[in-house]
């Protein structure tokens, strides 16, 4: 019998399912089959819906029956660096590389690949740089959060344009970023740093409601004045925090559209060199639906309160 309608004929609720088997009751004696005999698309299913199968082989049966979306999502959700299991990045990787064969994108080992109009590299525009710099700050962090290069496309490409009317592709294997012109108070590296880190915060597993727009704002900030060569200067930016008192902070824990300067005045601090391997046990906790303030005091140590009167 066709293993295929077999499955279909069976209670579609196994009793085991394993790495490599499946396992049913049956009216005399329990159904073993493997699951390579199910096709890829039943096999799939199967798998995503098995949380005790491991994570590779769950992101593994997805991808090979098409599932992309579903195979991003379960990554997505799932703390920790794609390297915590070494299936799980070879199976991403070997995505990544077929897509960027389907799309005739060129091969590189570099950490970034930049897509130009002309093929020529943007004047001005350091890509290594704020590459380097947004890893840097983060390093506290699981890392990496995706296989592959990230695919930066630099104004309009016209037909050679691998994300037509995308702004950005999140997804933790060959994610893809659209890269602007330059504002007046904002350069093409500045942007890129701020792309480089919007990425990072989507695939950290956010909580279901996303991020705190302070933190989004605030770390985007913090990105961009690095990437000036303005530190941000400990002592500036308590300055800053000082100005606005500890109740204009509470606010901005809350606020849906933050003052960005004072966002990035809180979170100067919380990435700093001293502090900022405190920052995963900060994710963990909002993660965990703690409120920021307290999430904040937790995770640092540091009140309101202290916040306006220390570096």
């Amino acid at each position: 019998m066709d293993p295929t309608a077999l499955f279909a004929a069976l209670n579609p609720s196994p009793v085991v399912v394993e790495r490599t088997t499946v396992t049913w009751s049956g009216a005399w004696t329990p159904l073993v089959l493997p699951l390579d005999a199910l096709s890829p698309l039943q096999r799939a299913r199967l798998a995503l819906s098995y949380e005790s199968l491991p994570i590779e082989v769950r992101v593994g049966a997805a991808l090979e029956a098409g599932l992309d979306n579903e195979a991003w999502a379960l990554v997505m959700r799932t703390p920790g660096p794609l390297s915590r299991t070494l299936g799980l990045e070879l199976r991403l990787s070997a995505w990544a590389a077929r897509e960027q064969a389907r799309l005739h994108l060129p091969s590189t080992n570099e950490p970034v690949l930049l897509l130009t109009a002309n093929g020529k590299p943007i004047a001005g525009l350091e890509v290594a740089f704020a590459f380097a710099t947004t890893r840097d700050m983060f390093s506290a962090l699981s890392w990496p959060r995706w296989a592959g290069p990230v695919v930066v496309v630099v104004d309009e490409l016209g037909e050679r344009d691998p994300m037509p009317g995308s702004q950005r592709l999140v997804r933790p294997s060959l994610p893809m970023v659209r890269l602007g012109k330059p504002s007046p108070t904002s350069t093409r590296s500045e942007l890129l740093g701020v792309e480089f880190t919007r990425l990072l915060l989507d695939l950290e597993a956010p909580p279901a409601n996303g991020w705190p727009p302070w933190l989004r704002i605030g770390l985007e900030q913090v990105v961009q004045a690095r990437i000036r060569g303005e530190g941000p200067s400990p002592l500036k930016m308590l300055n800053i925090r000082q100005r606005a008192g500890a109740d204009a902070l509470a606010k901005l824990l809350i606020d849906p559209m933050p003052i960005a300067e004072l966002a990035g005045a809180l979170c100067a601090p919380l990435v700093h060199t001293r502090r900022r391997h405190l920052l995963a046990k900060l994710f963990d906790l909002l993660r965990g639906g703690a409120e920021s303030a307290g999430a904040l005091q937790v995770a640092y140590g540091l009140t309101l309160q202290q916040l306006v009167e220390e570096r």
